[in-house]
């Protein structure tokens, strides 16, 4: 039994992708339902010995949103033997999405991640992990391991089985780590503290040398802001990926953080309020252990937005550690060289803890942060609880992000927005367990996007949002899937970026049927959006012993392939990765595509053989029969085929890729348009 529900509570934290149906609407427009959404709250209390209170009944405490008292509907004392607290309270709390769990009961779940260690500090982390992995560890607990670097990485599946677990903290440990960004972070706070000063003579050699040298200090903070904006949008996306799964599991969730600081991108604030808001959505609480102990690494001070509440806290690594866990419901670990007792604390909170749960007086989901503040009626008693999170609707089963509200209101605009063109389009590739695997693909011309540019930085930037709605023939929502795209670059390379595409590639995994994606894309900086709507099919399996085709991508460009390759990704193969062109009218004057892409799904029979054919209104143009490359892990291959289009003369065009094998035939088919100059 504990070893199906660690393969549950795995395949839900590996299925991030997957939610619920949305409930049948009688058109197209958008409806927000929010009469159902509750917020539950987890609580630690303790006395002034720091020892677990475990006797509060309801009337014990209060909670106010905004300043505005609340009303209980559950309260219950959890320590793995479901004890209610109040004769009257309900015997099941409810989580802020609506989804009541039972099927696994009351568990709990901790997801150890480490990110960016050092030589110095990775074993002060994984002696601390060690620590917190010996303090007795309950049969209902569960226990992951993580590395984040640069993409977050799985190296034990969630287990009670301590052996395992000590063996991933010992690959943690061994694992390569991206320092050399906090690296330079902290060598440029270093290099740029103010000199001592000192009288000097109006236009001396020392005042000209003073000044080139504030200029290349200023210029070198530039550039660690440029690479902490980086860093920081990495280390938010790996978390928010880690929240989101675990919005799927049922109980307590603890992420147990070991860093060396967590840098934050100093110029898009609202990504750390964002961050608290979904973890608290998530009903995950954070603990992070700042591995540095009694060192003070990476101390670069910045402007601090906005208020204590749900303003972006002070960015130094170690600050937003601890800033990140207090307003998530846990504590932080800093300044200390001894973690065993904090360690031994962290599992008595995981164990043991209170659920209050109420719905918000207010149902005007207006997006803004609501502050939440829990007071005790009982002297001598100190609470630990969550702090707040966006007023946000529930959408399809999911919370709605605040960056996705724009997209949303698009959607929701009658005549629907066209400010610039777009493309979009769902690519299908194989079949398997119930599922088609695809890929949403958004590609946006840079010229149609606001770029804002920074003389004094040298720097240009732009900030777009993309956000689609898949529904299906019954017109529900199966999916949301979205990206917030902020980004810059040096200003020498705007030209470049103008004349290209923003593209954007989202992971999709849908069951067979017909489906229709409304997307919509935000040019925030610009104040203008875009929608639009496509129809396509998620094909049903093939059986074992036939022959498949992916669709046929057409490559706008190949980037080199890296060491480590993601072969989860269908768009990546052994010569690099594809980034999709969804615009099938191809313009010679302004560079042709490089051919198509596809993969081929062997049967059991015999080697498949592959035709590629190029027609023009019904007459064959030409064709070939490529080798075929080696053969991934499971079978598959993986086929880039150049086409040159830039040599075709205008007009419309068929490509055609069929595979014969063993008395079986795929085909796949898409028209291009090939044209000398672009259509005004």
């Amino acid at each position: 039994m504990p070893h199906r529900i660690a393969a549950i509570i795995t395949a839900l934290i590996l299925a991030a992708g997957a939610g619920p149906r949305g409930q049948p609407q009688s058109d197209s427009q958008i409806v927000l339902h929010s009469t159902a959404q509750e917020v539950l709250l987890d609580l630690i209390a303790r006395d002034k010995h720091q020892k677990l209170v475990t006797n509060l009944r309801p009337e014990d405490i209060e909670i106010l949103e905004d300043g505005v008292p609340q009303t209980l509907r559950s309260f219950q004392y959890r320590n793995g033997h479901e004890e209610t607290a109040g004769q009257d309270a309900p015997a099941q709390a409810r989580p802020a999405s609506g989804r009541r769990y039972t099927a696994l009961g009351q568990i709990n779940v901790v997801s150890l991640l480490f990110e960016g260690l050092g030589v110095g500090s990775r074993p002060q982390a994984i002696q601390a992990a060690r620590d917190f992995l010996a303090s007795e560890v309950g049969p209902d607990t569960y226990i992951g391991v993580f590395a984040l670097n640069q993409r977050l990485t799985l190296l034990q599946q969630y287990t009670n089985n301590i052996d395992l677990l000590n063996r991933a903290v010992d690959k943690a440990a061994a694992g390569p780590y991206l320092q050399s960004a906090k690296d330079t972070v902290g060598a440029f706070g270093s290099s740029s503290r103010p000199r001592e000063s000192g009288m000097q003579e109006p236009g001396s050699a020392e005042e000209r040398i003073a000044s080139e040298g504030d200029q290349a200090r200023g210029q070198m903070r530039e550039l660690s802001e440029s690479i902490m904006d980086y860093e920081g949008h990495l280390s938010i996306d790996a978390l928010q990926q880690l929240i989101r799964a675990q919005a799927q599991v049922p109980g307590r969730k603890t992420v147990v953080y070991f860093s060396e600081g967590l840098i934050l991108p100093p110029n898009f604030p609202e990504r750390y309020r964002a961050l608290v808001s979904l973890a608290n959505r998530a009903n995950v609480a954070f603990y992070t252990v700042e591995s540095s102990g009694l060192s003070t690494q990476l101390a670069v001070p910045m402007p601090r937005p906005g208020s204590r509440g749900g303003g972006v806290p002070l960015a130094t690594g170690k600050d937003n550690m601890r800033y990140l866990a207090e307003d998530t419901g846990g504590f932080a670990i800093a300044d200390t060289n001894d973690v065993r007792v904090p360690m031994r604390r962290l599992m008595e909170e995981v164990r043991a803890h209170y659920e209050a749960a109420y719905a918000p007086s207010s149902t005007n989901y207006d997006g803004h942060f609501r502050i939440i503040e829990v007071r005790v009626r009982r002297p001598g008693v100190q609470l630990q609880s969550r702090k707040g999170y966006f007023a946000l609707p529930i959408l399809g089963g999911d919370a709605v992000e605040p960056f996705e509200m724009a997209g949303l209101a698009a959607l929701d605009t009658k005549p629907l927005p066209h400010a610039f063109d777009f493309h979009s389009g769902v690519l299908a590739f194989h079949a398997e367990d119930g599922e088609t695997e695809c890929r949403a693909v958004f590609s946006v011309p840079g010229r149609s996007l606001h770029f804002t540019e920074d003389s004094h930085a040298k720097l240009f930037h732009l900030h777009a949002t993309f956000l689609a709605l898949v529904k299906d023939e019954q017109n529900q929502v199966v999916r949301k899937i979205s990206r917030d795209l902020p980004f810059q670059a040096p200003a020498g390379r705007r030209a470049e970026f103008e004349r290209g595409e923003v593209t954007v590639i989202l992971p999709l995994r849908l069951a067979p049927g017909r489906y229709r994606v409304e997307a919509a894309v935000n040019d925030v900086d610009g104040g203008t959006a875009s929608t639009g709507r496509v129809s396509f099919v998620a094909p049903p399996a093939e059986a074992e012993t036939r022959v498949a085709l992916s669709d046929l991508v057409l490559v706008r460009s190949v980037q080199p392939a890296e060491e480590d390759r993601d072969n989860m990704n269908p768009l990546e193969f052994p010569g690099g990765k594809v980034t999709p062109e969804m615009n099938s009218t191809i313009v010679k004057s302004r560079g042709a595509a490089e051919g198509v892409y596809f993969i081929l799904y062997p049967g059991r029979d015999a080697k498949p053989d592959v035709r590629i054919a190029i027609s023009r209104n019904g007459e064959l143009m030409s064709s070939a029969r490529p080798d075929l490359p080696p053969a991934e892990a499971d079978g598959s291959y993986r086929v880039w085929s150049r086409i040159p289009f830039g040599g075709l003369d205008p007009g419309v065009y068929e490509i055609r890729v069929t595979v014969a094998q063993g008395g079986a035939t795929a085909r796949r088919t898409m028209a291009i348009e090939v044209r000398a100059v672009e259509a005004q």
